[in-house]
């Protein structure tokens, strides 16, 4: 157990987590996203007033930190989170990690596939990172982030994956995972049968599918269960999102889920035509437009702040 947590500037008590959204993003780019010589990036001080607004929204309605989960190899950028959290007095967490088969940069795929002694390559590098901070910032990281796509896993998303266990298992940093709404129970038993205890683990995008029985695998497994993409309505509906969030919470594992959106706020490059992408959706969405349905169907405050507040505070301190 440990009192607390590593912010982009520094260590800060995990009771001074208030309201907390788990998987945000103020920025992200696909591998070799710097080679598109045609996109409009805007300046740096464009994309650092965007999240000064964006957060200080966020501070207007209660919040005081975000965890930023994006990996190293697809547009983390250290500098920006620093800059932003000293202008505004928030907490950004961030997270080292390698992406999924489909979107890790090419490097890293390649290493894995020629040097036998990758996987205890990258453990090092996320060890480093964890204990001593991303080359000389001195920051460092409070996740590990792992990804899949679904299963059976690549050899690459398991060698990447057994580094994170190792590198959690050394440091005591838990880990938080990218999923397609599947097939997180396998990324639970994979993670857990390489010594990481199950309650230091969130199944991310779990929200993505509306099978209960899903759902409750996860969560009596011991992991949180990430419903983190409220408003992102080519995944699922947050009609349906709603439906199995009370779901859980009527069945008792309330004090196991994790609320989020998934936001972007900066896309590095774009994917999507030639210009800049708006932010995917706005990580007040659950609390403008969630919440309040919650409240409508007999949900209690307390219960907002279970989610929002006591989950990340629990999951933290293990």
């Amino acid at each position: 157990m440990t009192d607390f947590i590593n912010a982009i500037n520094g260590p800060i008590a995990i009771n001074d987590l208030n309201k907390t959204l788990m998987h945000e993003h103020l920025a992200l780019g696909l591998a070799a996203w710097e080679s598109d010589t045609l996109a409009d990036n805007g300046t740096r001080r464009d994309v650092v007033a965007r999240c000064v607004d964006i957060i200080q929204e966020l501070q207007g309605s209660g919040y005081s930190t975000l965890l930023d989960p994006c990996p190293n190899d697809i547009g983390r950028d250290i500098e920006l989170m620093g800059e932003v959290s000293a202008r505004t007095g928030f907490n950004i967490l961030f997270a080292v990690g390698l992406y999924d088969e489909r979107l890790a940069g090419t490097y890293w795929k390649f290493k894995a596939e020629r040097d036998p002694d990758a996987e205890q390559y990258i453990a090092d590098m996320y060890i480093r990172e964890i204990e001593r901070g991303v080359r000389d910032t001195g920051c460092k990281p409070a996740v590990i982030k792992v990804a899949t796509g679904l299963a059976p896993f690549s050899h690459f998303e398991s060698v990447a994956m057994a580094a994170a266990a190792r590198a959690s298992v050394a440091t005591g940093v838990p880990i938080t995972t990218h999923t397609y709404g599947a097939d997180g129970e396998k990324q639970l038993a994979y993670l857990t049968d390489r010594g990481v205890s199950s309650d230091r683990i969130i199944i991310g995008h779990s929200c993505g599918s509306n099978d209960g029985q899903y759902h409750r695998t996860i969560c009596d497994g011991g992991a949180y269960i990430g419903f983190d993409r409220f408003g992102l309505a080519h995944h699922n509906s947050d009609e349906n999102r709603i439906s199995s969030l009370l779901s859980l919470i009527s069945d008792g594992y309330t004090d196991q889920v994790i609320i989020s959106h998934d936001c972007v706020m900066n896309y590095r490059a774009s994917h999507v035509g030639r210009g800049r992408n708006p932010p995917t959706i706005s990580p007040l969405h659950f609390s403008k437009v969630i919440a309040p349905k919650l409240l409508s169907s007999g949900l209690a405050e307390a219960t907002l702040d279970a989610l929002l507040i006591d989950n990340p505070r629990r999951y933290f301190r293990g």
